[in-house]
């Protein structure tokens, strides 16, 4: 199993403030990698940091062996096109339909006709559980766990190799959010994909990450659950070890979707 993520010795600072330091990661192929911190400790910097759309002080990111800071812009777009993002509360664009929202990447980025794009996003959704009816919906008509399948769909559209996953469960009710955790295992299996997802909910990171990324102290402590659960360092063994964390060991949920 190679990295098809990998990040070395990542430094960034803004002005002063040193947000991260000689940072290492990497997400290897078919891997649920799940990425925790506190507030403020520099995930969604991270995040940026790797999509590209933010300049590291030093150190090299490198996506399926290509280091990304190297490229040119019209090169990076094809590095893109490898991966799918789903932001933090969907992120959809009002103005378009659920079908509309979900076939912008394939009409921005490929040749296909017009019938043969409406076909495919018609296909992502049903991908995702969404019936047909759903395509000629806005996103403010969508309930919070619809509109992130949607955001899911549109980051499928180009059939990526990486997911990257933005609090996807965030704001959903126990029931929406355990069924969106079994999705993503299940395209997952169907797809082969690997998965980033930065999340606090512990029912995510016990269900579906086979490893856990915890960025602290301005660096990242990687390893499996039970690795985070044995970890000395105080914010993390506080963090693994909490009441929260021994409810879920004992009753893990095991939803389908």
């Amino acid at each position: 199993m190679g990295a098809l993520v990998e990040v070395k010795n990542l430094i960034n600072r803004f002005g002063t403030q040193t947000v991260h330091e000689d940072l290492c990661l990497t997400l290897d192929d078919k891997e649920i990698l799940g990425l925790v911190g506190g507030s403020g400790s520099g995930k969604s910097v991270l995040l940026r940091s790797i999509l590209g759309l933010n300049t590291p002080k030093s150190g090299e990111i490198l996506i399926d062996g290509v280091n990304i800071q190297a490229l040119s812009v019209k090169e990076l777009l094809e590095v893109q096109k490898k991966w799918g993002v789903v932001f933090q509360n969907g992120a959809l664009f009002s103005g378009l339909t659920v079908l509309d929202n979900v076939a912008l990447p394939m009409r921005e980025y490929t040749d296909l006709s017009p019938g043969m794009i409406e076909e495919l996003a018609l296909y992502k959704l049903q991908m995702v559980g969404l019936e047909p009816s759903a395509a000629d919906k806005f996103p403010s008509s969508l309930s919070g766990g619809m509109a992130r399948r949607v955001s899911l769909a549109r980051a499928l559209a180009l059939d990526p190799k990486i997911l990257f996953l933005d609090e996807p469960t965030a704001g959903l009710d126990p029931i929406a959010a355990a069924a969106f955790d079994n999705l993503i295992l299940s395209l997952r299996e169907a797809l082969g994909l690997s998965v980033l997802v930065i999340t606090h909910d512990l029912d995510t990171l016990v269900t579906i990450c086979d490893r856990v990324a915890m960025l602290v102290d301005k660096h990242i402590v990687m390893g499996t659950i039970g690795d985070m659960m044995a970890s000395e360092h105080p914010w993390i063994h506080e963090y693994f070890n909490g009441p929260r964390m021994r409810a879920i060991s004992k009753n893990p949920h095991k939803e389908t979707a």
